[in-house]
């Protein structure tokens, strides 16, 4: 007798829970629909609708009620590294004065512990799949719109600095998401078209002209090609395509570029632009916002040196007399605020949800580890973006899934079923192996 494991996924025991996972389905598509894409951020500061953004957090907890219990499958390294993460902020505030800026940073980490258990209760099994399209359009409406604002400066709103940055506002949000988003989405394209894809997304990212991201492309698609995520055929254009970036960053066809941005009649919206063209070509000299960069990490790392041991308190950045800006660093953020243990917040949220986690293919669980820990010395507000804990609820949940699947397997070899499916996000070919040979075994037996 054969049982179809994903046949009794796609029909739920009863009416209620059929009704459950259509509901956990649609609410999770729109969550990631709205909060990958910053829009609840660039509504209210756009302004286009007076509604703050946390509203749409509380509102979005308040719909994933009838599902909440699910997070408490939540993965041990992940719930130990929420734990760590709010007890050092609790002790941190509690070494501090009380005031607002204190207590607002507190909340704000409070709040993003509880996005990330939320979210993951949103991402179970049959809605995955649905997720990694929804990023994908996420993804393709984000380069349509830099490539709009690109033409059109500030299009989308007075707010963004002179760069495209579409829904995000700023161009370095924009880079970040595109750079995620390629990653989560990569799969859901047949692999003769990725190359073309991971192009197109290097494209949207260039016109952010973000340092980082940029950065973080050209290596993840290295990485992406040495793991064959990339159809082979496509590496005699892939690494052409690179080098030519790497050629358009460093010679004279971005004077074309610039005297363009220059001579256009929007040339005061275009200064950033303008400005950042200026240093591709000549990387000696510092462009405002390098310098910029350069002198809050000098007054976070005097900040550290300062009190090495248990830092200056929570949100000590964000209240000094260096700038009206904190770090533009993560690891300095922490560092500043809590000595040598602030080292550890972002590589131990990065660990918490790639440690054997086979959820996704090895490549890109790499990949996403690289550019998150890359994009640590861009931003100091990696663990604060929804679009950002998203992908790390995202992961997690991957995990949980591949390893409820390898649990069942292992314990029904049986009634495995064909692997292959899109309702159910399956193993890497290495696990399907595994299973497939011990379903021989037992059979012998």
């Amino acid at each position: 007798m054969s049982i179809n494991l994903l046949e009794q996924l796609a029909e739920p025991i009863n009416r209620r829970q059929a009704w459950i996972d259509r509901y956990q389905r649609f609410i999770s598509v729109v969550a990631t629909f709205l909060f990958f894409s910053d829009i609840p951020d660039y509504l209210h500061a756009a302004p286009l609708l007076p509604i703050v953004p946390l509203i749409w957090i509380y509102i979005l907890f308040f719909l994933s009620l009838p599902y909440i219990h699910k997070v408490k499958t939540i993965p041990k390294p992940l719930l130990m590294w929420m734990a760590i993460y709010l007890l050092i902020s609790t002790l941190s505030l509690m070494t501090v004065s009380s005031d607002e800026v204190s207590f607002t940073d507190y909340r704000a980490k409070v709040l993003s512990v509880l996005f990330i258990a939320t979210m993951y209760a949103n991402y179970q099994q049959k809605s995955l799949e649905h997720i990694k399209y929804t990023i994908l359009a996420v993804v393709l409406m984000t380069i349509g719109n830099n490539m709009i604002e690109l033409l059109n400066p500030k299009i989308f709103s007075e707010l963004n600095v002179g760069r495209p940055a579409g829904f995000y506002i700023d161009p370095n949000k924009t880079g970040c998401a595109l750079m995620l988003g390629m990653l989560f989405a990569i799969n859901t394209i047949k692999k003769s078209h990725r190359g073309l894809f991971v192009l197109i997304v290097g494209i949207g990212i260039m016109a952010t002209f973000s340092r980082g991201a940029i950065l973080g492309w050209v290596i993840c698609v290295a990485i992406l090609i040495a793991g064959r995520v990339l159809s082979d055929r496509r590496r005699q254009i892939i690494l052409p395509a690179i080098a030519l970036i790497f050629i358009l960053i460093t010679v004279n066809p971005l004077q074309t570029l610039t005297d363009y941005f220059k001579g256009t009649n929007t040339a005061g919206s275009n200064y950033d632009i303008v400005k950042r063209l200026e240093e591709f070509q000549n990387p000696s000299s510092k462009e405002e916002s390098a310098a910029a960069r350069q002198g809050v990490a000098t007054g976070a790392w005097l900040m550290f040196g300062s009190h090495p041991l248990w830092g200056n308190g929570l949100a000590s950045t964000r209240k000094w007399m260096v700038a009206d800006v904190s770090t533009h660093n993560m690891y300095l953020y922490y560092m500043a605020d809590h000595g040598i243990l602030g080292v550890i917040f972002l590589p131990g949220a990065i660990w918490a949800v790639v440690y054997r986690n086979r959820g996704e293919e090895r490549t890109i669980i790499i990949c996403f580890a690289f550019f998150v820990g890359l994009w640590g010395l861009f931003s100091h507000e990696v663990l604060a973006e929804r679009y950002t804990l998203s992908s790390f609820a995202l992961l997690a949940a991957m995990n949980t899934n591949q390893k409820w699947y390898l649990k069942y397997a292992n314990r029904n070899s049986h009634l495995v079923p064909p692997l292959r499916s899109k309702q159910l996000m399956l193993p890497p070919a290495s696990d399907k192996k595994a299973i497939s040979q011990l379903t021989i075994n037992r059979n012998h037996k």
